[in-house]
């Protein structure tokens, strides 16, 4: 919830040369006796560079051999780019909005661009720094549900449930997503559809009563993937801005809540998670293959 070093010179002792720049290689024999004599000074001088050169090329593998950035909770999840059905960002700004803007399908989504600050208003109080990608290390996209003068409301785990964050519109670039997610934790049903239309319906684990999945409006902020389907995350999760006001037991995420596919069929439609939402392998692959980034995902009870 990232790796090759610089290339190795080579040595090479036809590089070497003497003070007057010639090579230290003679076609001509020496003189019995001088031979050994000029040949002390030429291995002297390769041995020099040796020990210059080599502390440098450890010092290279060292550094290279050093690993990258430490991913959120130190797990090996692995973020997936936004899905190629996802609706390519805008290529021009649109502080603008025309009639015909207006009625696009599906909803706002912006693609950040640069860091910058999520404010609690337009151009107020900065409520947190905002990188240009997330703790599991996805790109920043965010449902833009609100808009004022240059200034975007979008949904984010940094805002909490039930509130916006603001960002600049100049931060990022705006696109728009079809897809929808709605889950009824009544009814153990995750709802899935796009451009309107239902395409598909699963039926899902939900958080036990000790710790029930929060309700509200939410997005899609990271698509990762596992490597371990047997695993208690299955092979894919659906990372949302949802958070619990509890820490999830086993779950590196923090108190962020997921839709995530289990081995453990038997717990579906079951009231027993720790507030993630559960589903089957197959049915994890499916949203992994179809559902992009900043999608709307909307929790009911």
């Amino acid at each position: 919830m990232a790796a090759g070093g610089p290339r190795r010179g080579r040595l090479n002792r036809n590089n070497f040369a003497d003070e007057q720049g010639q090579k230290i290689i003679s076609t001509n024999p020496p003189p019995s006796g001088a031979g050994r004599g000029r040949r002390w000074p030429a291995l002297l001088a390769l041995v020099a560079a040796l020990i210059t050169i080599i502390p440098i090329v450890i010092g290279v593998a060292i550094t290279a051999a050093k690993p990258g950035p430490a991913t959120a909770g130190g797990s090996n999840f692995k973020p997936v780019a936004p899905s190629p059905t996802a609706a390519a960002p805008a290529t021009t700004t649109t502080s603008t909005r025309s009639n015909k803007s207006a009625h696009q399908p599906g909803v706002l989504v912006a693609l950040l661009q640069h860091a910058t600050k999520m404010r609690t208003s337009p151009d107020g109080p900065t409520l947190a720094p905002l990188p240009l990608h997330t703790e599991f290390g996805s790109p920043q996209a965010l449902w833009v549900v609100r808009r004022s003068g240059s200034w975007l409301g979008v949904v984010s785990p940094l805002a909490g449930n039930g509130k916006l964050g603001w960002i600049e519109q100049s931060a990022a670039k705006l696109g728009r997503v079809t897809w929808r997610i709605n889950v009824s934790l009544n009814a153990r049903r995750l709802t899935v559809s796009n451009n309107g239309k239902v395409v598909e319906r699963y039926t899902v684990a939900v958080g036990r009563p000790s710790a029930p999945t929060p309700t509200g409006r939410f997005a899609i902020t990271d698509r990762l993937l596992t490597g371990n389907p047997s695993g208690p995350y299955g092979c894919c999760i659906l990372a949302t801005s949802a958070k619990s006001p509890h820490a999830i037991q086993g779950w590196t995420g923090g108190n962020r809540i997921a839709i995530h596919s289990t081995p453990e069929t038997s717990t579906i439609g079951q009231p027993v998670s720790h507030g993630c939402v559960r589903l089957t392998l197959a049915e994890g692959r499916w949203l992994m293959a179809h559902v992009p980034l900043g999608t709307p995902t909307i929790i009911t009870a």
